[in-house]
C-alpha cells in the first residue's frame, strides 16, 4: 500500500512549476478549486476515480477528455491523464491540497487552516480570520474544518506552525507528560 500523500506531491509540484513557469498559476489555481468543488460534491466522480485502473495509455487521453473536456488549463488536464495513467486518480484531493501549499508559496501566500471540533460561529470565524490577516498580511488564506474527533477546541495552523487547543490534544499532552514522569 502506499501513501496518497507522497503519491500525490510529485504531481502538484510538477503543475505548480509548470503554471508558474508559464504564467498560468492563478488559472491553473482556479481549476484546482473548481476539481476539489466536484470531488467534494459528486460521488459518482469520487467512486469512478478510485476505481480507476491502469488502461493502455490511449484510452487514459480520452478518458480524461471525456470527463473534463477542455474544462481546464492544458497543464491541469496533463496532470490529470498523469494521474490517470499510473491509476491514481483517486489522489486528486491530496493533489489539491498540496497544489494549494505549493501555489500559495509562490505567491507569497500564508495558508492558515481552523480546524474546528464543532460549527463554529460566524463571529468566532470572521475574529480568527481578521486576526490571521492582520498576522501574515491581506493575501492570508483561510479555510475552515470541523472534525468531530477533536472533541472540543481548535487547531490552528499557519505554514509550518500549528496550535493544538483541542481536548484530544491535550490529552495527548497529558499522556506524553505522565509517560516521562514514570
Amino acid at each position: 500500500m502506499y501513501n496518497e500523500e507522497e503519491l500525490a506531491r510529485p504531481y502538484a509540484r510538477a503543475l505548480a512549476e509548470a503554471a508558474d513557469a508559464l504564467g498560468v498559476l492563478d488559472r491553473v489555481r482556479a481549476d484546482i478549486e473548481a476539481l476539489a468543488l466536484q470531488w467534494e460534491a459528486c460521488e459518482a466522480l469520487r467512486d469512478w476515480c478510485r476505481a480507476f485502473r491502469s488502461q493502455p495509455r490511449a484510452a487514459h487521453k480520452a478518458e480524461v477528455a471525456a470527463l473534463w473536456g477542455d474544462s481546464f488549463a492544458p497543464q491541469t488536464r496533463m496532470m490529470l491523464e498523469a494521474l490517470a495513467v499510473n491509476g491514481a486518480l483517486a489522489v486528486i484531493p491530496h493533489v489539491v491540497t498540496a497544489f494549494r501549499r505549493l501555489a500559495d508559496s509562490r505567491q507569497g501566500r500564508v495558508a492558515v487552516s481552523l480546524v474546528f471540533a464543532a460549527d463554529p460561529a460566524a463571529a468566532t470565524v470572521s475574529a480568527l480570520t481578521e486576526r490571521a490577516k492582520a498576522a501574515y498580511g491581506p493575501g492570508t488564506a483561510v479555510t475552515v474544518t470541523v472534525d468531530p474527533a477533536l472533541g472540543a477546541g481548535l487547531i490552528v495552523r499557519a505554514g509550518n506552525k500549528q496550535i493544538d487547543g483541542t481536548l484530544v490534544g491535550r490529552l495527548r499532552r497529558l499522556r506524553r507528560a505522565f509517560a516521562r514522569s514514570e
